[in-house]
């Protein structure tokens, strides 16, 4: 279904009955990024993917200052009150963990729980890893692109049908909104002074060779919001819930059920 937030067009796949569980993906993905999840999700909970805009299904807006992490997070209150959801559990991961850090800090009333998935409490995308994103994404085609993020996303014990896969999400992007949530929507991030005012139930899952977002963002987390749990998955890279999702699962249901 779509819903119209008045800023954006939202793409949201719905699936399952129970408490609501919003599932929030990071930068070049979509909704398709959760085919490991949303099945078993769905055993326990409403569960609901978004496509931020600029991304899958939804619209593309290109103002000036269009992606800023703060509207993105406006973006899934607005659909949180058009389904009339109530307070949600929250999953965001990377960038979708920016988001949900955002929306529990400023709408704490439409949180009911996080899980804050490969992600840190500010903009911490190694600046070498970050650069050669931006140079690759304007000079190259997204098939070569998507190469360089497999690379740094994926640890070297992930499949070649995992790589296979990421590739085909990556190719669908639009290059010109990719870019400008690339260099403007995650630049100034930092909640890391506020996250002690997050006083709901938070797990913190960390990949053990993210070169993305590092396992010390998650760590840092952790720490800053009061009675967070702390879970590493061994041996992944930025994409623990693909590279092992029945690992990932478990934590995540451990925690919510």
């Amino acid at each position: 279904m779509i819903v119209d937030t008045g800023a954006a067009q939202l793409f949201v796949q719905q699936s399952g009955k129970g408490e609501p569980l919003i599932l929030i993906h990071g930068l070049g993905m979509s909704s398709a990024l959760w085919i490991n999840q949303i099945p078993v999700f769905s055993r326990h909970f409403h569960t609901l993917a978004v496509d931020l805009r600029g991304f899958g299904r939804s619209s593309r807006p290109d103002g000036p200052g269009d992606y800023a992490i703060e509207l993105l997070a406006e973006d899934i209150a607005e659909v949180i009150r058009q389904l009339e959801l109530g307070r949600c559990h929250v999953l965001g991961t990377s960038m979708g963990g920016f988001i949900a850090q955002a929306l529990a800090i400023a709408r704490p009333d439409l949180c009911r729980s996080l899980v804050l998935c490969h992600t840190a409490p500010r903009m911490s995308i190694p600046s070498d890893v970050l650069e050669r994103r931006v140079e690759a994404l304007g000079n190259m085609p997204l098939e070569e692109y998507a190469e360089i993020v497999i690379d740094q996303a994926c640890s070297v014990n992930a499949s070649r049908e995992l790589r296979s896969w990421v590739a085909g999400l990556l190719v669908h992007n639009d290059k010109r909104a990719y870019t400008q949530v690339m260099t403007e929507g995650l630049r100034g991030f930092d909640v890391g002074a506020q996250l002690g005012k997050i006083h709901i139930p938070t797990l913190v899952i960390t990949g053990e060779f993210d070169q993305v977002l590092p396992r010390e963002g998650g760590e840092e987390i952790a720490r800053l919001i009061p009675g967070a749990v702390l879970v590493e998955i061994e041996g992944v890279g930025h994409l623990g819930y693909a590279e092992r999702p029945v690992e990932f699962n478990d934590a995540v249901l451990s925690f919510l059920c």
